[in-house]
């Protein structure tokens, strides 16, 4: 009895966790101006929502069947996720539409350094 309560409670807190990556990740897309940022906001979000979500399904359900195409499913959403991310945000640099310098966070007198 008490082991469902636990099960339910990790589940609970798997999901919520899930939820709230979502609703940070919706407030970057808005708040963020540079495609990059949006990106890397939705990016990350949507990965760590995914996996945080499976978690909890994954407690829900238990060592049956389903478990496994669950794993299956986060270990393709993991691979591909941030690969696409990686590519799109390529293409978006090497389109060079946008000034970059207004969104760099160094301020322009630092120095560059050169290697040895």
């Amino acid at each position: 009895m008490i082991g469902e309560w636990i099960r339910f409670g990790v589940t609970a807190l798997c999901v919520v966790g899930g939820l709230f990556a979502l609703l940070t990740a919706l407030l970057g897309l808005f708040r963020f101006d540079y495609a990059l940022n949006r990106l890397h906001a939705a990016a990350i979000a949507d990965t760590l929502a995914l996996g945080l979500v499976l978690l909890g399904v994954m407690v829900a359900v238990g060592f049956r069947a389903v478990l496994w195409k669950l794993v299956l499913v986060l270990v393709i959403q993991w691979y591909t996720s941030p690969l696409s991310s990686h590519m799109l945000a390529q293409f978006e640099y090497r389109a060079g539409q946008e000034d970059l310098a207004r969104y760099l966070e160094l301020p322009e007198e630092t120095e560059e350094v050169s290697a040895p």
